[in-house]
C-alpha cells in the first residue's frame, strides 16, 4: 500500500547564494552591539576582539549539526527556552543500589 506524505516547503529570501536575508540582518545586529561593546576592551585588543565576535557570529548562522534546518543560534534559542519541568525524562530509582549502599 502506498502512502503520500505531505510535507511543508518553505522558502527563504536569500541575499546572497549562503546567506538568508535574516542571517544578515543577524550578522549586522551582531557585529553593530560587538563594536558599541568596544568601550569595555583595551585598544590593543579592538582588532582582535571584533575577529572573535566575527567568528563567533558565523558560527552561529551556520546549520546546527543536530538539526540541519536550523542555525546554531536557533538551536540554542530552543535549548534556553525549553522548561525543563516539562521535557525531564522519568527515571526509575534503583533500590537495589540504594539498598546495597545502605548496608
Amino acid at each position: 500500500m502506498e502512502t503520500n506524505v505531505i510535507t511543508d516547503i518553505e522558502s527563504k529570501t536569500k541575499a546572497t547564494r549562503y546567506l538568508t536575508f535574516q542571517g544578515l540582518l543577524f550578522f549586522i545586529f551582531y557585529l553593530m552591539l560587538a563594536y558599541i561593546f568596544r568601550g569595555y576592551v583595551h585598544g590593543l585588543l579592538f582588532i582582535p576582539y571584533m575577529i572573535f565576535s566575527g567568528i563567533c557570529c558565523i558560527f552561529l548562522l551556520l546549520p546546527s549539526s543536530l538539526n540541519t534546518q536550523r542555525s546554531n543560534a536557533a538551536s540554542l534559542t530552543i535549548m534556553f527556552q525549553a522548561d525543563k519541568a516539562v521535557y525531564r525524562p522519568h527515571i526509575e530509582p534503583d533500590y537495589e543500589y540504594i539498598e546495597a549502599e545502605e548496608e
